[in-house]
């Protein structure tokens, strides 16, 4: 497992923000962060730290 850093944005009020999570492989830390932010939401895609 890795760690991941990106930038989603926080509904309703529309910050941006830097998030971390652990995965297999940047895909599956891109589909977590969906999952937690919603589809659109994903401003950067995920780097390992």
């Amino acid at each position: 497992m890795k760690t991941y850093v990106a930038y989603v944005r926080i509904q309703p009020q529309g910050w941006v923000v830097q998030t971390q999570v652990v995965a297999d492989n940047s895909q599956a830390a891109y589909f977590l962060l969906q999952g937690q932010y919603g589809a659109n939401n994903v401003v950067h895609l995920p780097t390992e730290v």
